[in-house]
């Protein structure tokens, strides 16, 4: 097996080369839209696998790799990227930091979620994600038989949504402040990488903006979906009150599936902790498909 090396200025061509040997291509394998996330982003790299993470500073200044929001499942690439045994002797060979804290696919074969325990002179955990898929293989038809009696209920419930299909990222993200910007914590340089990853995607022809419109084109639920292999995925949303009560995003969701059907394999809700998104998400039929999430806190004495 080849030594990992740490790559502190990735070549492009070859995570082209790994990123097309992936089984499952994400947006975020590309050096491109890693750029827009506004990090600085380094791999650890052999000849069969890549190993992408961005490194800064925590709030409390200590050095750290993660992965930033928006490359929820980066890595790992390569030849060896199904191959448990390759991933955990990568892991290993982490740079030491103080923390690092990693999202990836999960590879299969990969050993039981694993919770706080000492490994190398440092505390480490792994343990499973919820993401939420939806196959579009076979019919709408098909697919709607799939769908939860709930789900069923409020698409005829919708009633005067129309399709606009030239919204964009800056609409979509001022709709979200207004309306969800108060439920969550956004992290400090969040709004601008995420409108630069999205009209990165637009321009690349990977990604597009669609809303729901009520009377008066009153706009009231928006959705960005990015495009790579045999995958759609939901990046980013926003809602309003009135979409809410008009059932708008279940909506809009039906729509874009009328529309993905046949031209991908994949329409993946990406992952959420919250119980009642889940719930939403399943109700089109789609599965928990989890990935792995990977800490380790490194013992400061013990660092070069």
């Amino acid at each position: 097996m080849s030594p990992f090396k740490i790559t502190e200025n990735p070549n492009e061509e070859e995570w082209e080369l790994a990123h097309s040997l992936r089984s499952d291509g994400f947006p975020y394998d590309r050096i491109a839209y890693l750029d827009c996330l506004g990090t600085n982003w380094m791999a650890l790299q052999s000849e069969d696998l890549i190993l992408p993470f961005a490194v800064g500073r925590s709030k409390w200044g200590f050095k750290q790799a993660f992965c930033p929001f928006g490359a929820q499942r980066l890595g790992p690439l390569g030849t060896a990227a199904e191959d448990p045994d390759r991933l955990r002797a990568a892991l290993d060979a982490l740079p030491r930091l103080v923390r690092l804290r990693l999202s990836m696919s999960r590879p299969t074969g990969w050993n039981a979620d694993q919770g706080w325990h000492w490994r190398k002179a440092g505390w480490e955990r792994w343990y499973s994600a919820p993401n939420y898929e939806l196959s579009l293989d076979g019919s709408y038809e098909v697919l709607h038989q799939g769908y939860s009696s709930q789900t069923r209920r409020n698409l005829a419930k919708a009633s005067g949504n129309q399709l606009w299909e030239y919204s964009n990222p800056e609409e979509l993200w001022n709709y979200f402040a207004q309306n969800q910007g108060d439920k969550y914590t956004i992290p400090k340089g969040y709004e601008q990488a995420m409108k630069t990853a999205m009209y990165h995607l637009l321009h690349q022809g990977r990604g597009a903006v669609w809303a729901a419109l009520g009377e008066g084109n009153q706009w009231l639920a928006g959705i960005f979906v990015a495009f790579s292999g045999d995958r759609a995925l939901l990046l980013f949303s926003a809602t309003t009150p009135e979409g809410r009560e008009n059932n708008s995003m279940t909506w809009l969701i039906n729509e874009f599936i009328t529309m993905a059907v046949g031209r991908w394999k994949i329409l993946d809700f990406e992952g959420t902790s919250a119980e009642g998104l889940a719930r939403f998400y399943q109700g089109f039929g789609a599965v928990n498909v989890p990935y792995l999430r990977w800490e380790r806190w490194n013992a400061p004495w013990q660092l070069p």
